[in-house]
């Protein structure tokens, strides 16, 4: 009797243990399988509230772990995480497709919920007939079954759905798929400066779509949310007026456009088509959410990428501006002051707040990595060195951009366009590059002091400090998104 007890008090101890084994060695494969171990915590988290529940019921009853009722555990864990499985790779297939993970998980959970239910029913109904037996290990463990099996349904529906909206899903099957190389990702604006598992992590939070030639990706008006890289085929941009169409100009691979969709959900000022057969890179706030929480790091560097080409369209922009041969100043700065839109535009735009947003903390942080200038009032900002891919933001004081117009005219500057102070981006300081051939200069109207981000230093920040670095620079493509559309839109006022 002692020896018999004894045997099953191991037995039952050595199923409770191997449940516990079977969670790391599931986990670790749920990780890898997703390359994410937040991922293998996520779909592992509604088998382990089942067995919880299942060990608690027990405990609440009263009723003691033989060697029957141990393998409830073990048999909830396999049906489990098949279910878990089956729901996550309709999911990642519908949210391809759809572009949007609410809609991807409102659209998978009916067509998974009808065979995780009829499957989970017929095995409780089976386990379910031992409670007709007269052993009493036998119906608990036929009634335990049942009841845990039904549990692991029921969270599986409930807390799956809505937590897959807030994550990003990547299987290794889609890594191991994308065929990146180092050379594939230098010819790609969006990936500079990433290794190539850093741009195939950023390729897969984005949603790929492949264009037939001729096909329309978006017209003219539209309302953009969605910024497209082109990594195979060429994108035509053109207007439509009057049925009479005009070529702008032909995107090849490489290039990335739809930026202000995406940052300010602007209207699309041209129409886009594919030229011939393409391969889009999709990008929205549904792949840039999960990746700043997932890899801030690499998310850095993405809108570092974003920021740079922002900063060169600014620029194209502004010299645009200045070289049409209609210029009139006169009339451009009458425009400004009576487009009451543009005035309420450039109202809207508070940079401090965004400096406020981050925190002390983070704030001291970026300062230790500037270069900090200091200009006297009138004193041309003639000292600082500034490359391609820097930023200069004014912490202090006022800073003015002075144009030349023409040779018959000195300096300008337009109204408070080009007037920059309280924590704000300095974009048009581009134009101030090199001296021979600069189309602008910087004076500073007030005392004032300034801050230089080298392309260096965010670099190394992202690597160091990649959610701080991550929420600046996605706070800077926000500036750089503001100041280009108001450009814009003086351009069009000219």
């Amino acid at each position: 009797g002692v020896l018999s007890s004894e045997s099953a008090n191991n037995i039952a101890q050595g199923q409770i243990n191997s449940v516990f084994l079977a969670l790391i060695i599931v986990f670790v494969i749920l990780s890898l399988l997703f390359l994410s171990w937040k991922m293998g915590v996520i779909a592992l988290f509604p088998n382990v509230i089942t067995i919880l529940v299942f060990f608690g019921s027990l405990g609440w009853l009263e009723i003691p772990i033989g060697v029957t009722i141990s393998v409830i555990a073990a048999i909830a864990l396999g049906i489990g995480v098949d279910d878990t499985i089956h729901f996550l790779s309709h999911y990642n297939e519908n949210a391809n497709k759809l572009r949007n993970k609410r809609e991807a998980s409102l659209k998978t959970l009916p067509i998974v919920a009808r065979p995780m239910m009829f499957s989970t029913i017929a095995l409780s109904a089976g386990f379910i007939l031992f409670v007709q037996s007269e052993m009493e290990s036998q119906i608990l463990f036929g009634a335990f079954t049942a009841l845990t099996l039904m549990v692991c349904l029921a969270i599986d529906m409930t807390f799956l759905p809505s937590v897959v909206m807030e994550t990003g899903l990547i299987t290794v099957w889609d890594y191991v798929g994308l065929k990146f190389d180092e050379s594939f990702i230098k010819g790609i604006d969006l990936f500079q400066n990433m290794t190539v598992r850093e741009a195939k992590i950023a390729s897969l939070t984005a949603y790929p779509e492949d264009l037939k030639q001729g096909e329309l990706l978006f017209s003219q008006g539209d309302i953009g949310d969605e910024m497209y890289v082109i990594l195979d085929g060429s994108i035509s941009i053109f207007l439509e007026k009057n049925g009479k169409r005009t070529d702008l100009v032909r995107l090849e691979k490489g290039n990335t456009f739809g930026e202000m969709g995406l940052f300010r959900k602007a209207e699309r000022s041209a129409s886009a088509e594919a030229a011939e057969k393409t391969r889009l890179l999709v990008v929205n706030r549904d792949c840039l959410d999960p990746l700043k929480k997932r890899n801030p790091k690499i998310a850095a560097k993405l809108f570092l990428n974003l920021a740079n080409r922002l900063q060169s369209s600014l620029k194209d922009t502004h010299q645009r501006l200045l070289t049409q041969k209609d210029f009139n100043l006169k009339s451009l700065e009458e425009n400004l002051n009576n487009d009451e839109k543009l005035r309420e535009q450039e109202l809207l735009k508070k940079p401090e707040v965004l400096w406020e947003n981050l925190g002390k903390k983070w704030v001291d942080k970026l300062q230790s990595i500037s270069q900090t200038y200091k200009v006297a009032k009138g004193r041309r900002l003639s000292k600082i060195k500034y490359d391609t891919g820097d930023f200069l933001f004014i912490a202090s004081g006022k800073v003015e951009i002075e144009s030349i117009a023409s040779p018959k005219s000195d300096t300008f500057s337009v109204g408070y366009c080009w007037s920059r102070e309280g924590f704000d981006l300095i974009g048009e300081y581009t134009l101030c590059e090199g001296k021979e051939n600069a189309t602008a200069r910087a004076v500073a109207r007030q005392d004032s002091m300034l801050l230089l981000f080298t392309e260096t230093k965010l670099l190394v920040l992202a690597k160091q400090e990649s959610r701080l670095a991550s929420q600046f620079l996605e706070d800077l493509v926000c500036l750089l998104s503001d100041q280009l559309a108001i450009a814009d839109q003086r351009l069009q006022n000219n």
